[in-house]
């Protein structure tokens, strides 16, 4: 049963995080960020994204589990969009790249976390209602899973800025695969509330 819990939280946290990639490879490549910086920003982000989707745990409590499950529409919805996107992909990007050097020494953990928690919208509409359909001891192993994930992620967007021949690859096929994984961690959150 861990394998399980185990699995699909690593599989939810790729699914969530393909872009965090490429943003922490972003801080990575710029030399007024320390790589401490980053990755302490990055975990202070996803801690507080984690600790608001584990909020939606508690509401098992109060809300019958079968109307919680419900709760699975979300990441196919996501996965849906995205799946529309592929096919007619409007660009709602201006083309700017935000001036991170303005922060001065000792704020610079801040702006990382900043961007995570901005870009966690995904991760929010997906952890919730899978912690809503969790008990304590998966929600405490999809946790643990998770901020293990975080620091693999910041060695891997580390070693992306030294590898462009992984990033292109990733950048250009990653986005196919998200639809589907979202779409399916939606389907299983809704199975697992009915049967």
């Amino acid at each position: 049963m861990e394998t399980i819990i185990i699995l699909t939280a690593i599989f939810a946290f790729i699914s969530t995080n393909l872009d965090d990639m490429f943003i922490l490879a972003a801080f990575f490549v710029n030399p007024h960020f320390r790589t401490k910086d980053v990755v302490l920003g990055q975990y202070l982000g996803f801690v507080i994204l984690l600790t608001v989707s584990s909020l939606a745990y508690f509401a098992q409590f109060i809300i019958p589990p079968r109307w919680i499950s419900l709760l699975g529409i979300i990441p196919i919805v996501i996965g849906i969009r995205s799946l529309i996107y592929l096919k007619n992909p409007e660009s709602d990007d201006s083309g700017e790249t935000p001036d991170f050097n303005k922060y001065k020494f000792g704020q610079k953990i801040l702006p990382v976390a900043l961007v995570t928690l901005a870009n966690g919208g995904d991760n929010l509409g997906i952890y919730m209602p899978l912690f809503a359909s969790m008990g304590l001891h998966s929600l405490f192993l999809t946790a643990i899973t998770f901020l293990f994930m975080v620091g693999v992620w910041c060695f891997l967007g580390f070693k992306l800025v030294n590898n462009s021949i992984l990033g292109d690859k990733i950048k250009n096929y990653g986005h196919y695969i998200l639809p589907f994984v979202m779409i399916t961690i939606g389907l299983v959150i809704l199975l697992r509330g009915w049967f």
